[in-house]
């Protein structure tokens, strides 16, 4: 009798383990699809990723990306929370710390831009990500500090 239950506890397990493989890559599945639709139909890659984060709520990488298309279409706070979601389950993951800094440098919060990118540069030393993010929080710091002695520029004298 316990070999019985054994063999089923092992069956079972196995079973719920490829059902779970199997909804992880459907997961990424739809959310390489609604990447690549990105530029071309924005509704429809906001569906596919919802559906990518429906099928696995554990998949921080669906997380990142519904954010990342959320970003695209100009609702970045609505984009920070799913950013959030994706590093609280995977803090190290590439693609969510750096749209996650993205949508905080579009938001003007640079030092959460910093942390990420720091995390970043720690977890993925040599990774294009982590270049491209220090390039476009320099780009940012040098927009406002030109923006900044504009404005000090045009104030009037007294």
């Amino acid at each position: 009798m316990k070999k019985n239950s054994k063999y089923f506890l092992l069956s079972l397990s196995l079973l719920l383990l490829t059902g779970a493989l199997s909804l992880n890559k459907l997961s990424n599945d739809l959310s390489s699809e609604a990447l690549a639709l990105l530029s071309e139909n924005n509704n429809e890659a906001l569906l596919l990723s919802r559906q990518s984060v429906t099928s696995d709520p554990s998949n921080s990488y669906a997380w990142a990306v519904a954010g990342k298309v959320l970003l695209e279409i100009d609702r970045g706070n609505e984009a920070l929370n799913y950013f959030k979601k994706s590093l609280s389950l995977n803090p190290l993951l590439k693609e969510s710390l750096y749209w996650g800094a993205q949508a905080d440098i579009l938001l003007d919060d640079v030092s959460s831009a910093e942390e990420k990118l720091n995390i970043l540069i720690k977890s993925c030393l040599g990774c294009d990500e982590s270049k491209a993010l220090k390039d476009l929080l320099k780009s940012y710091k040098k927009k406002q500090l030109k923006n900044n002695v504009i404005k000090v520029e045009k104030e009037p004298n007294g």
